[in-house]
């Protein structure tokens, strides 16, 4: 009879919408492919969603192997799962592996009931590892294990990975059982063109990976990319570290792109871009784009900050090429957006937001993310050395996981590990910093006061900078304005954090049980309190002394151009021509405001709710550039 492999990559089902668990697939795939596995094993199970317990248990039977897939969302629970399996079966091989798997063997002293730890790309070590199971290897000779020996804990060095040519998990119908039993989710699936990344940032697990870039057989990634297509997957996503390096993957493009052609999914492409973009991400972006498949073009940058990005280990594109990038883009209308991330080390209030004012600069007023740096073991960043170099403090908090409901209580909870202090930055700074970020995320990128700032900005009446750091000078002493109430409830979901009982988000059921980003939240409140909002911002925009009769009239155009819920009109009057003026500026070209009559329309679509608004303007829209009107708005002249 043969052994049971039992293989565990669960992960949090968002409603309808569920991952494909593909890299159990893909390790599976590899090891059955060796002769000795398949004749020896069988794959019985692969678990792809959290569920209760002792349900899940009800579900193995003797397992001979059982195998974790571990990360930030499922490693609490992996534990749980192990320890039981093993209480109940104790002759059954555990083995994590996976990126919250840290280097060196503590979680084997940490956890008695794990056999084996896979450090590293997990295909080659976990086939010679079912080997050395039924006596055909060494287990101790595998490069990239911890296990237990007879004088202690034994770690052996990670083995550099040179191959690619994996036999691929959805041909091979790993994933076919899954798909059958579960016709109600909306699936999303994950393929690999290419391993590996050229960088070595410290705050990113894919840092401490020993490997250089590898391809994929194009022929293995056109067949992933057409079974995604047969068999309805909704959404595709790209493992890729650096899509657009090469140059097949703009024929890769045209493979998604014809697969939804042919049978209307998947709906989308999300992945990482070449981290220097260029020319060829963006036509890979125009074709998504034409083809109605872009999630968003990402211009990643983390900081702009010379001193951080050394401390890091990165290096950006130049600021040259980033404005000709933007502008290219904007040209085009293709979305892209920024991400930044607050709390590395070596920023501060000052460089965060120097660091906003240059990428306003350059042009990019579409979409900025700022993420909080997240710590993870298996990073530089989460090396003992690092951390004491720098002076990284951690705050532990429940999973970082906005878009949930707050309602959703785990049995068996996850936790992230947020940077709230370094050398350069203190508890204060990290709330400053953070408070700073939602509003220019809110106001700027997500439209509240974008207009005011692009005409202040482009008359020489103020910078950016200025602008929203007045804005939060102003309005956080007004406690009890629109504004001041929000930025407080920011304050206290932040101080809720510090003493480890917050998390990175706020529930507000105005907008549905939803958890939101503080950006969303503050957007979503000022939003539905517009009439008090900007009542208050006009003693504030008052003192940059804009003409009164264009003050008037672009008080309209920006009221005009953000989105409300229950929206139906569609045509504006204007006297001055914002809107080619505001275009011009976007574009990075010089800009005269026209006094001339105009009409400028929008196409409204009314929302039967805040809940429904909420999710699809502030969670959905804000990668590619439907927070407002202004993208797909239009004017006409009038006639003289």
């Amino acid at each position: 009879m043969k052994r049971k492999i039992y293989f565990f990559q669960v992960n949090y089902s968002y409603g309808k919408a569920a991952h494909i668990p593909y890299t159990a697939g893909q390790i599976s795939a590899y090891a059955f492919a060796d002769a000795a596995v398949a004749e020896n094993y069988c794959l019985e199970r692969i678990f792809f969603l959290r569920e209760n317990v002792d349900r899940l248990l009800e579900k193995i039977e003797n397992p001979s192997v059982v195998a974790f897939s571990t990360y930030i969302w499922n490693c609490n629970f992996n534990k749980e799962v192990a320890k039981r399996i093993k209480e109940k079966y104790p002759d059954c091989a555990v083995i994590f592996g996976g990126h919250h798997v840290a280097p060196g063997g503590g979680m084997l002293e940490e956890c008695p009931y794990i056999d084996y730890l896979l450090h590293g790309e997990g295909e080659v070590i976990f086939r010679r590892l079912l080997r050395a199971l039924i006596g055909l290897e060494e287990a101790a000779e595998i490069p990239g294990i911890s296990m237990r020996t007879e004088n202690g804990i034994l770690t052996n060095p990670e083995m550099i990975s040179t191959e690619c040519d994996f036999p691929s998990p959805y041909t091979g119908g790993y994933f076919d059982t899954i798909i059958a039993e579960n016709p109600e989710k909306d699936f999303m699936a994950l393929i690999e063109t290419s391993r590996g990344c050229p960088n070595s940032c410290a705050y990113c697990d894919w840092s401490s990976m020993k490997s250089r870039i590898r391809k994929f057989p194009l022929e293995r990634v056109y067949s992933d990319i057409e079974w995604v297509g047969k068999n309805g997957i909704l959404g595709l996503g790209s493992a890729d570290s650096n899509f657009g390096m090469f140059e097949r993957d703009d024929e890769i493009t045209d493979k998604i792109i014809e697969t939804k052609r042919l049978y209307g999914r998947p709906i989308g492409l999300q992945t990482s871009y070449e981290k220097n973009s260029n020319k060829r991400v963006f036509e890979i972006g125009m074709k998504l784009e034409k083809a109605g498949m872009s999630k968003g073009i990402t211009l990643s940058l983390q900081s702009m900050d010379e001193t951080v990005l050394e401390n890091i280990g990165r290096k950006n594109i130049g600021t040259e090429t980033f404005s000709e990038l933007m502008e290219l883009y904007n040209n085009a209308g293709v979305a892209t957006y920024t991400e930044l991330i607050l709390g590395l080390p070596g920023e501060t209030v000052q460089s965060l937001v120097e660091s906003l004012d240059k990428l306003l600069n350059l042009g990019q007023h579409n979409s900025i993310y700022i993420h909080n740096c997240e710590w993870l073991p298996c990073s530089i960043m989460g090396q003992k050395d690092y951390v004491e170099r720098y002076k990284i403090k951690r705050t532990v908090i429940a999973l970082n996981q906005p878009h949930r409901s707050a309602n959703d209580i785990d049995e068996i909870p996850e936790y992230s590990s947020i940077v709230t202090s370094t050398y350069s930055m203190t508890n204060k700074d990290w709330k400053l910093m953070n408070i700073i970020s939602a509003v220019v995320q809110a106001c700027h990128h997500m439209g509240l006061l974008q207009f005011f700032a692009l005409y202040l900005y482009n008359e020489g009446m103020s910078s950016y900078k200025n602008f929203y750091c007045s804005f939060v000078d102003y309005f956080y002493p007004k406690s009890e304005s629109a504004v001041g109430r929000a930025l407080h409830c920011i304050e206290d979901s932040l101080d809720e954090v510090l003493a480890e009982r917050g998390t990175l988000s706020i529930c507000d059921l105005r907008f549905g049980d939803v958890l939101w980003t503080f950006e969303e939240y503050l957007f979503l409140s000022l939003t539905y309190e517009a009439e008090e909002f900007y009542s208050e911002v006009n003693e504030f925009l008052g003192r940059f002394g804009i003409d009164g009769e264009i003050f008037n009239e672009l008080m309209r155009f920006q009221r005009n151009m953000t989105k409300q819920p229950f929206d139906e009109t569609d045509e504006f009057s204007f006297s001055y021509d914002f809107l080619d003026y505001f275009r011009k500026i976007v574009d990075g070209k010089k800009a005269v405001l026209e006094k001339v009559e105009n009409t400028v329309s929008v196409e409204t679509k009314p929302f039967d709710s805040w809940e429904d608004f909420a999710r699809v303007v502030a969670w959905f829209s804000r990668k590619d550039g439907k927070s407002t009107y202004f993208r797909q708005a239009k004017s006409e002249r009038s006639n003289l």
